[in-house]
């Protein structure tokens, strides 16, 4: 893809309410109460209470897993390596131009957000739904809330806030760093990290690895970065 594809993109478009409506996001689907009620709605449709059986099974290693879980993470795991070692040939033979910078911060926006749902989910101690009694676990459910406020202390079993699997998918999102000329998020490059993103996490909730909420936390996770990302690249390219 050549330079010239780019050079019409318009500049210096405000970011802002695409940050604000992500961190709004994040917010709601974090602390406000009456999500929980609609995670447990929906959860349920994936539990079979009367066999006490998740709709995916959740130490399946079926073609489902390698589908949903393992095969995605190895597809991204070898394109980002490949578009790295373009990155370092562009770099070491000094053909660096607009797309490679492009690139560079779209694989940024992917490792990252892949980084933060790992770090999160190690730091807050958010319960999963197969851990929880009322889907026949052995815990209490854990929230946001409860661990803000210190009401439920630190277990270190717990690790599903938010959505780490959906991270892979949602992380695409960078790729409308990519795209040539759109004011406002252009949604054919936004297709593959939404298409990607709820693809893994409803896997996920159908093996009772995480709530409706968990997702939705991941994905304005994503979708804040990759604004980000875009607002570098504006500053970038307005320097010239």
């Amino acid at each position: 893809m050549s330079d010239a594809s780019f050079a019409a993109r318009p500049r210096s478009v405000p970011r802002f309410p695409e940050l604000a409506l992500a961190v709004a996001a994040i917010a709601v689907f974090s602390l406000w109460p009456p999500v929980h009620a609609l995670d447990l709605r929906l959860e349920a449709y994936f539990f079979d209470r009367a066999a006490s059986a998740w709709l995916v099974p959740p130490d399946g290693r079926d073609a489902l897993f390698w589908l949903f879980y393992r095969g995605p993470k190895v597809a991204l795991a070898v394109a980002s390596a490949a578009s790295l070692l373009w990155l370092l040939r562009c770099g070491l033979t000094r053909r660096w131009r607009s797309f490679e910078t492009r690139l560079l911060l779209a694989l940024s926006v992917l490792g990252v957000t892949a980084l933060l749902a790992g770090l999160l989910k190690g730091w807050t101690g958010i319960s999963c739904p197969v851990q929880e009694t009322i889907f026949a676990g052995p815990y209490a459910h854990v929230a946001i809330p409860d661990r803000l406020f210190g009401i439920i202390p630190f277990n270190e079993h717990f690790r599903c806030w938010p959505a780490g699997h959906a991270a892979a998918g949602f992380g695409l999102l960078g790729l409308r760093l990519l795209a040539p000329g759109g004011v406002s998020p252009s949604w054919r490059h936004l297709a593959p990290g939404l298409a990607g993103g709820w693809a893994l996490g409803i896997y996920q909730m159908a093996r009772g690895q995480h709530y409706l909420s968990h997702t939705v936390v991941t994905m304005a996770l994503a979708f804040l970065l990759s604004s980000l990302a875009v607002m570098i690249l504006d500053r970038l390219e307005d320097r010239g």
